[in-house]
């Protein structure tokens, strides 16, 4: 005996909605304008009643997030890592080039406020160069800012010979599309909080370019009070920070934001950035949020022999 298979209760309902489909759209609109404007507004609210009603039908999951490259955020991340990809050159040889972009600057010196910056993978300052024409390209358009910021930094070491050695820096670059350095920027900080950037309020004022003569009555800069030598700054009377809460902060500092030691260290922590960014979650309307298993990351013991 053949069991005849029941009916879903919504076909009959669905059927009733095609036959009032029909009817709308073969009835006349009229003329009053007033009352098109409510029918319409009425059928944008059922249509969107029907639309939410649909997607609760869908019983495939739908991921909470999507990756967006494009995101400010993202494209920061992206770059960034690129930038500690690259191959790290001597300061003190910089040639002139086109392009702007990211930097990060490496100190290897034995001056001893900084030794636990000393051999290891961590810079001491990053920064950006934006590009000439905020429209430009390409990196000739851009003009050779990037170069002119790495070199601006490097005679600035050269002044301060009394504590610093230009041969102790290092430096990575990237020439990045316009438009993209601000926020690779701000993730390096983020990232590093390097102790000469103005943002970790510690030993900031190496990118400062000089006071005029009316203004010689603003406090010289913690880098300058650490680093004497550029005769601007010399020539200020009072210092913002005297030389041993400096000293006391970049130690603190650096005892509470360890220095990432290697290039693997970095790595494994822009993963875990960029993870987190993934909430491996997914939902369906009509049960909610549903986690997907995870393989286990713990490696298996190697098989006795």
């Amino acid at each position: 005996m053949v069991t005849k298979k029941t009916e879903h209760p919504l076909n009959s309902l669905l059927s009733e909605l095609r036959t009032l489909t029909d009817r709308i759209s073969a009835a006349e609109a009229g003329d009053d304008p007033r009352a098109i404007k409510k029918i319409r507004v009425g059928l944008e609210q059922v249509t969107s009643q029907l639309k939410n009603a649909t997607t609760k039908l869908d019983p495939i999951l739908r991921p909470e997030s999507i990756f967006d490259p494009t995101d400010p955020n993202t494209s920061g991340r992206v770059v960034a890592l690129t930038l500690v990809a690259q191959t790290k050159r001597p300061l003190a040889k910089i040639p002139e080039f086109y392009g702007a972009g990211v930097y990060a600057i490496y100190y290897r010196g034995d001056f001893a406020p900084y030794a636990a910056l000393k051999g290891r993978d961590h810079p001491i300052y990053v920064g950006k160069a934006d590009p000439d024409n905020p429209a430009a390209k390409d990196a000739v358009s851009q003009g050779t800012k990037l170069s002119a910021r790495l070199n601006e930094h490097a005679r600035s070491i050269r002044k301060a010979v009394t504590t610093l050695d230009i041969n102790d820096f290092e430096c990575r670059f990237l020439i990045v599309q316009t438009g993209f350095q601000k926020s690779a920027e701000d993730y390096l900080i983020n990232f590093f909080k390097p102790i000469w950037n103005s943002e970790t309020k510690i030993c900031f004022g190496l990118g400062k370019h000089g006071d005029s003569s009316e203004t010689r009555v603003n406090k010289r800069s913690p880098w300058d009070t650490m680093h004497p030598g550029r005769e601007w700054a010399d020539a200020t009377a009072e210092n913002q920070k005297s030389r041993d809460t400096i000293i006391e902060q970049i130690n603190a500092h650096l005892e509470a934001h360890r220095p990432y030691a290697d290039i693997h260290e970095i790595f494994a922590r822009f993963t875990e950035d960029m993870h987190q960014l993934d909430l491996d979650r997914f939902y369906t309307p009509a049960h909610g949020v549903v986690e997907l298993e995870a393989v286990d990351a713990t490696p298996a013991p190697n098989p006795t022999p």
